[in-house]
Parts: C-alpha cells; sequence; structure tokens
C-alpha cells in the first residue's frame, strides 16, 4: 500500500515505426495546461496579492502596454475590459477565442508554418479582430485567449519589468515541482521535440498541407499558458 506504480498500454507511431508507449513517453496536453495557469492564478489570490473581483485589465495593462504597446480595451474594447479576474478564469469574460473563427484561418497559418515562432501576441492580437462573446458575466464561452491574458497576468507579478517570455509556470502554478519533475511549460524556441517524445501527426484536409509531424513544429505553436504542458502521464496525475 506505501508502493506507487504506473501503467502504459498502446502504440504511438515514431516516424515510420510503431512502437510501444512507456511510462517515461512525454505527451502534449494542449489545454489540460489551464487548470494550472488558474492556479497560478489563485495563489496569487490566496497570498492577497490580487483579488477575483479586480479587472484582469487593471493589473494586465500597464505590462501589456509596456511589452507590447497596447491595453486590454484597446485591443477587446471597453466592454471586455471590465471582465473581472474570475470572470475570465471560468470563461465567463466575453474574451474572443483564436480558434473559433469561421475557417480558422489562424489556426491553418500555424498549422501550415509551425516551423515558425509564433508570439503570444500573434495569438492575441488575431483573438482581437473577432467580435466578443458577450458583455463580461453575461454568458459562459471557451476561450484559450482569455487563458493568455491571465499567463500576461501571472507574468505581470512575477516580473513586473520583464517580458511575458520571462514567466515561471513552474514556479507560479506548483508548489512543489519535485513531485511532478517532467512537467514542462514550454516556451517559444525550438522544437517540440526538445521535450516531446511522442512525435504525433496532425492533419486538416481542408486546408491542404499534408500530415506534419507535431514533434518537428516549435514549442510557439502551443499558444503559451493555454496549451504549453508537456509531461509524462503520472505527472500530470500527481498534480
Amino acid at each position: 500500500k506505501d508502493q506507487s506504480f504506473s501503467v502504459a498500454s498502446g502504440e504511438v507511431t515514431d516516424r515510420l515505426v510503431r512502437r510501444a508507449v512507456t511510462t517515461q513517453d512525454t505527451w502534449l496536453y494542449g489545454s489540460g495546461t489551464k487548470p494550472v495557469t488558474a492556479v497560478a492564478v489563485m495563489r496569487l489570490v490566496d497570498e492577497g496579492v490580487i483579488k477575483l473581483n479586480d479587472t484582469l485589465a487593471e493589473h494586465v495593462d500597464p505590462f501589456l502596454r509596456r511589452d507590447n504597446g497596447t491595453t486590454v480595451a484597446e485591443l477587446f474594447g471597453d466592454n471586455v475590459a471590465q471582465a473581472t479576474v474570475g470572470q475570465v478564469v471560468r470563461m465567463a469574460g466575453g474574451v474572443p477565442d483564436f480558434e473559433d473563427s469561421i475557417g480558422d484561418p489562424f489556426d491553418r497559418d500555424v498549422f501550415q508554418a509551425g516551423y515558425k515562432e509564433w508570439p503570444v501576441y500573434s495569438f492575441i492580437r488575431f483573438s482581437a479582430q473577432q467580435k466578443p462573446y458577450c458583455n463580461p458575466g453575461k454568458c459562459t464561452a471557451y476561450s484559450s485567449t482569455g487563458y493568455e491574458l491571465l499567463g500576461l497576468l501571472v507574468a505581470a507579478h512575477q516580473h513586473p519589468t520583464g517580458t511575458y517570455t520571462d514567466l515561471n509556470l513552474t514556479l507560479a502554478a506548483l508548489p512543489d515541482p519535485t513531485r511532478m519533475p517532467s512537467l514542462q511549460f514550454l516556451g517559444e524556441h525550438g522544437p517540440l521535440a526538445q521535450a516531446l517524445t511522442t512525435p504525433g501527426q496532425a492533419v486538416n484536409p481542408a486546408w491542404g498541407s499534408g500530415n506534419v509531424v507535431v514533434q518537428d513544429q516549435t514549442a510557439s505553436i502551443l499558444g503559451w499558458t493555454c496549451g504549453n504542458m508537456v509531461g509524462r502521464a503520472q505527472d500530470v496525475a500527481q498534480f
């Protein structure tokens, strides 16, 4: 009863070769990153640094203005700028999503040019071209962009004079990272292969670009704090 164990089952295509998965394999968790980002925000609440009823803009705007020359209101309008931290955490801020436009042109561009580095501000600025889902608190609508804005909030308090790439989400969210040693929250530089052992393939026939080996793309395709967690399944379960 005092022992731990892991079980692995199934196969993965590693390039052209099928192989059995192992307990040491690392995986992309995509939006499974969002609970970690939410924990980082809630730790700031617990520490009395922010309040859930604070507007997100009051914490993000000084950082956003200095780091990217804009504000939440200038990007998304005055109504979204009134969204509270709590509303954005629970997907009620009205923030439009970069994956919710007709035909997903931004996803297509990222998919076809995953060898490039895509700054988080490219995701945010594309989202800002879309209409807000609603006034804050008037609907619940899934938004990965909202969790990029929450990443900026955490970065603004962790590195007030830095840039968003300085964020250490491990330090911000995990009270004891030694219990989950494989978990990484990737930045924008270098291929996913630096941390990902399961290559995977992505394909969308509508985009006419064939299969793409995800492992060969840069870490920037993940959208930063809305989707950049990589690690072993056991460590994600530990979280």
